[in-house]
């Protein structure tokens, strides 16, 4: 799954760029090949790569020029490169690659500024590769956006200066994942993620009442941004014990305008994390400036996504990746000393989320202590899920865990979901609260306390021994 997931975000980087010789422009994927231009005595195409080392974690910037139709790299290429984060200059430096191939490695460092360091890698001793760059800074201990100036000042010979060089300005845009705390009312302390991969967040909001995630980075709203922006991609990494935000289905928003379906993924195949996918593409962005639905002045994007709906079903995955299991009622306004009637299904991820009849087994904690068990198999029948009902003891309230192991006697193949089970002061009627206070202050008789006080007995909501 941690390869799945790799691939995916190395093919959704936003990498945009405009060529000014001749104009053309780019398509904002992981690597970007731009148009052929004769330069010297040759037809040559430059091409320009952004990717994550997956045992490093460190950025990689690949700059090669290749002879068009060969796709060979042009030898003895002599590049001027410049960075710019922001409006900041980071550095302007020549490079002279004898196999037209420059990669750099963007590491994080302690120093304020930005250091070039040659790097001479195991292949290069065997003329198999050429070195690489390690272009240290603090700056790369964050992504966002990154501009490239990019100047080919000789070709074939490094004395075979070009009479007028060849330029490039490319933006390039490096991944880079926040995680921001939230204290929910049900659920306690969770870390939401967002992992950009076009600039820096520079808000992050959660709203409780509506389980709404707002975030926001810079985005010229001008043709010209979005000719260069072939997608915008976000992620919301959600922990697996937040139950508010496991629901089956969201709705999402851009500067208030309302984001199709098919804009929102969800991908439940990390055992540790939702990953739920945001997805802009350039046609819906051209769409939203044509027909002017974004102020001029506008500068930002912004998102807010929610459940599409109030008390959906909670989905998940098992670590497997085989079983989806729908949790589809019964988890909603639980109370302590009730009992409630779960409903659920079991779906087979490979078969297209088709019913499958397969063993099972389902145990239910609190507090890590467990407090119901059953092994059962399932109908395999979509109109018939698994029903269950399940007597909540008088003493539990707070976060429970519905545990599912075991299926098709599988040890890899399970899922837990968090559901509430709602405190004792949460289900008070305000009507008792302040019945409380007015006797508390002699306000009232002792017969109208009382009464409210019978009225906890008979709805279970406090239990006398």
């Amino acid at each position: 799954m941690w390869l799945k997931t790799c691939i995916f975000a190395l093919v959704m980087i936003a990498v945009f760029s405009i060529c000014e010789f001749p104009d053309s422009y780019g398509h904002g994927l992981g690597t970007e090949t731009m148009p052929p231009v004769v330069i010297g005595d040759k037809n040559a195409t430059l091409e320009v790569g952004s990717s994550t080392g997956f045992d490093t974690g460190i950025q990689q910037i690949t700059i090669t020029l290749l002879e068009t139709g060969t796709e060979d790299a042009i030898k003895n290429t002599a590049f001027e490169v410049e960075l710019i984060k922001g409006e900041k200059s980071l550095f302007i430096n020549s490079f002279e690659r004898d196999d037209g191939r420059l990669v750099m490695n963007l590491v994080p460092a302690d120093n304020p500024g930005v250091d070039i360091l040659n790097q001479e890698t195991f292949a290069s001793f065997f003329g198999l590769a050429s070195d690489q760059f390690n272009v240290q800074g603090k700056i790369f201990e964050n992504g966002g956006l990154y501009k490239l100036n990019i100047k080919i000042l000789a070709i074939n010979s490094f004395d075979n200066i070009l009479s007028e060089p060849v330029e490039y300005n490319l933006g390039i845009s490096i991944p880079e994942t926040n995680y921001y705390e939230i204290n929910d009312e049900y659920f306690g302390t969770q870390e939401v993620g967002i992992r950009t991969y076009y600039d820096q967040i520079t808000e992050f909001d959660y709203f409780p009442e509506q389980q709404k995630i707002r975030f926001v980075f810079p985005f010229e709203w001008t043709q010209e941004t979005i000719i260069q922006s072939y997608v915008i991609h976000e992620e919301i990494l959600v922990p697996r014990t937040f139950g508010s935000l496991l629901v089956s289905e969201f709705s999402a928003t851009l500067n208030e305008i309302t984001l199709p379906e098919s804009a929102i993924n969800i991908d439940d195949f990390n055992a540790d994390e939702r990953i739920i996918h945001i997805v802009v593409s350039q046609k819906e962005l051209q769409d939203i400036f044509d027909n002017k639905l974004i102020d001029e002045f506008d500068t930002t994007v912004e998102l807010e996504v929610k459940p599409s709906s109030d008390k959906l079903p909670l989905t998940g995955i098992t670590e497997n990746g085989q079983f989806k299991i729908n949790l589809l009622s019964g988890f909603y306004d639980v109370s302590p000393n009730s009992t409630t009637l779960l409903e659920y299904e079991i779906l087979d991820v490979f078969l297209k989320d088709r019913p499958m009849s397969v063993p099972y087994e389902l145990k239910i904690f609190h507090e890590n202590n467990e407090i119901f068990s059953k092994s059962g198999t399932s109908s395999g029948i979509k109109s018939e899920p698994e029903r269950l009902d399940f007597s909540i003891p008088a003493g539990v309230s707070g976060v429970i865990e519905l545990q599912f192991e075991r299926l098709a006697d599988s040890d890899f193949a399970r899922l837990t979901f968090p559901i509430v089970v709602q405190t004792d002061s949460s289900m008070i009627p305000d009507w008792v609260k302040n019945t409380a206070g007015w006797w508390a202050n002699d306000e009232i008789p002792d017969s109208a306390f009382v009464n409210a006080i019978q009225y906890l007995i008979k709805e279970g909501i406090i239990v006398i021994s």
